[in-house]
Protein backbone atom coordinates (compact mmCIF):
# COMPACT_ATOMS: atom_id res chain seq x y z
CA UNK A 1 0.00 0.00 0.00
CA UNK A 2 2.77 2.44 0.97
CA UNK A 3 4.73 1.43 -2.11
CA UNK A 4 1.74 2.07 -4.40
CA UNK A 5 1.21 5.50 -2.80
CA UNK A 6 4.92 6.34 -3.21
CA UNK A 7 4.86 5.30 -6.89
CA UNK A 8 1.73 7.40 -7.50
CA UNK A 9 3.33 10.47 -5.92
CA UNK A 10 6.51 9.86 -7.92
CA UNK A 11 4.50 9.65 -11.17
CA UNK A 12 2.71 12.93 -10.43
CA UNK A 13 5.99 14.69 -9.62
CA UNK A 14 7.62 13.30 -12.77
CA UNK A 15 4.74 14.58 -14.93
CA UNK A 16 4.91 18.00 -13.30
CA UNK A 17 8.66 18.22 -13.94
CA UNK A 18 8.26 17.19 -17.58
CA UNK A 19 5.62 19.76 -18.43
CA UNK A 20 6.44 23.02 -20.14
CA UNK A 21 6.59 26.10 -17.91
CA UNK A 22 3.62 28.43 -18.14
CA UNK A 23 4.22 31.52 -20.28
CA UNK A 24 4.50 34.77 -18.39
CA UNK A 25 2.00 37.57 -19.12
CA UNK A 26 4.80 39.44 -20.95
CA UNK A 27 5.52 36.41 -23.13
CA UNK A 28 1.83 36.15 -24.05
CA UNK A 29 1.70 39.91 -24.82
CA UNK A 30 4.75 39.78 -27.09
CA UNK A 31 3.51 36.66 -28.86
CA UNK A 32 0.42 38.60 -29.98
CA UNK A 33 2.57 41.21 -31.82
CA UNK A 34 3.31 41.11 -35.53
CA UNK A 35 6.29 38.88 -36.17
CA UNK A 36 9.63 40.32 -37.24
CA UNK A 37 11.19 38.66 -40.30
CA UNK A 38 14.89 38.02 -40.84
CA UNK A 39 16.08 36.81 -44.25
CA UNK A 40 19.55 35.97 -45.42
CA UNK A 41 22.02 33.29 -46.38
CA UNK A 42 24.20 30.77 -44.62
CA UNK A 43 27.67 30.58 -46.15
CA UNK A 44 30.85 28.66 -45.41
CA UNK A 45 34.29 30.19 -44.84
CA UNK A 46 34.83 30.48 -48.63
CA UNK A 47 31.54 32.36 -49.07
CA UNK A 48 29.80 29.38 -50.69
CA UNK A 49 26.09 29.03 -49.80
CA UNK A 50 25.26 26.02 -47.60
CA UNK A 51 21.99 24.13 -48.04
CA UNK A 52 20.17 21.99 -45.50
CA UNK A 53 21.18 24.02 -42.45
CA UNK A 54 18.54 24.75 -39.82
CA UNK A 55 18.53 28.40 -38.70
CA UNK A 56 16.83 29.30 -35.43
CA UNK A 57 16.54 32.65 -33.68
CA UNK A 58 18.25 32.53 -30.29
CA UNK A 59 16.26 34.79 -27.92
CA UNK A 60 18.43 36.81 -25.55
CA UNK A 61 15.56 37.70 -23.22
CA UNK A 62 13.56 35.36 -20.99
CA UNK A 63 10.27 36.96 -22.06
CA UNK A 64 10.75 35.93 -25.70
CA UNK A 65 9.63 32.45 -26.73
CA UNK A 66 11.50 30.29 -29.23
CA UNK A 67 9.98 30.13 -32.71
CA UNK A 68 10.18 27.55 -35.50
CA UNK A 69 13.47 27.18 -37.36
CA UNK A 70 13.99 27.62 -41.10
CA UNK A 71 16.04 25.27 -43.29
CA UNK A 72 18.30 26.79 -45.93
CA UNK A 73 17.49 26.11 -49.59
CA UNK A 74 19.92 25.15 -52.39
CA UNK A 75 21.21 28.75 -52.42
CA UNK A 76 21.75 28.87 -48.64
CA UNK A 77 18.76 31.20 -48.17
CA UNK A 78 16.65 31.25 -45.02
CA UNK A 79 13.67 33.18 -43.68
CA UNK A 80 12.74 33.13 -39.99
CA UNK A 81 9.81 34.80 -38.25
CA UNK A 82 10.61 35.96 -34.74
CA UNK A 83 8.60 37.29 -31.82
CA UNK A 84 9.16 41.01 -31.33
CA UNK A 85 10.15 43.15 -29.69
CA UNK A 86 13.15 41.03 -28.86
CA UNK A 87 16.88 40.67 -29.06
CA UNK A 88 18.30 37.66 -30.94
CA UNK A 89 21.38 35.80 -32.00
CA UNK A 90 21.14 32.63 -34.13
CA UNK A 91 22.02 28.97 -33.86
CA UNK A 92 22.74 26.72 -36.81
CA UNK A 93 22.10 22.99 -36.84
CA UNK A 94 23.23 20.56 -39.50
CA UNK A 95 22.23 16.91 -39.57
CA UNK A 96 20.48 17.44 -36.25
CA UNK A 97 23.55 18.73 -34.41
CA UNK A 98 24.15 22.31 -33.24
CA UNK A 99 27.69 23.56 -32.81
CA UNK A 100 28.56 26.94 -31.30
CA UNK A 101 32.14 28.07 -31.93
CA UNK A 102 34.33 30.60 -30.12
CA UNK A 103 34.79 32.65 -33.32
CA UNK A 104 33.57 36.27 -33.42
CA UNK A 105 31.53 35.55 -36.57
CA UNK A 106 29.64 32.65 -34.95
CA UNK A 107 25.89 33.20 -35.51
CA UNK A 108 25.22 32.91 -31.77
CA UNK A 109 27.32 36.06 -31.28
CA UNK A 110 25.39 38.07 -33.90
CA UNK A 111 23.00 40.41 -32.14
CA UNK A 112 19.77 41.87 -33.54
CA UNK A 113 17.16 43.96 -31.76
CA UNK A 114 13.88 43.59 -33.64
CA UNK A 115 10.66 45.57 -33.48
CA UNK A 116 7.18 44.14 -34.22
CA UNK A 117 6.64 43.86 -37.98
CA UNK A 118 10.27 44.75 -38.76
CA UNK A 119 11.94 43.07 -41.75
CA UNK A 120 15.71 42.56 -42.05
CA UNK A 121 17.26 41.07 -45.15
CA UNK A 122 20.72 40.49 -46.56
CA UNK A 123 21.98 38.82 -43.37
CA UNK A 124 24.89 36.40 -43.82
CA UNK A 125 25.52 33.76 -41.18
CA UNK A 126 28.78 31.79 -41.10
CA UNK A 127 28.68 28.00 -41.03
CA UNK A 128 32.05 26.46 -40.17
CA UNK A 129 31.69 22.90 -41.43
CA UNK A 130 35.19 21.99 -40.20
CA UNK A 131 34.22 22.91 -36.63
CA UNK A 132 31.03 20.88 -36.92
CA UNK A 133 33.00 17.87 -38.21
CA UNK A 134 35.59 18.27 -35.44
CA UNK A 135 32.82 18.29 -32.80
CA UNK A 136 31.08 15.28 -34.30
CA UNK A 137 34.25 13.23 -34.69
CA UNK A 138 35.73 14.13 -31.29
CA UNK A 139 35.64 11.31 -28.76
CA UNK A 140 33.28 12.00 -25.88
CA UNK A 141 35.17 12.04 -22.63
CA UNK A 142 33.54 10.84 -19.47
CA UNK A 143 33.59 13.31 -16.57
CA UNK A 144 34.89 10.39 -14.46
CA UNK A 145 37.86 9.60 -16.69
CA UNK A 146 38.27 6.54 -18.85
Amino acid sequence: MVRRFFLSVLAVVACACASRPRPTPETVRRSANSRAVVEGRVVDTRGTPVSGVSVRGLPREKEVAWTAPSVTDAHGRFRVELIAPGEYGFVLSWKGITVVTPFEDDPSRVLFRLAPGERRSGIELMFRREEWERAVLSPVESPHGR
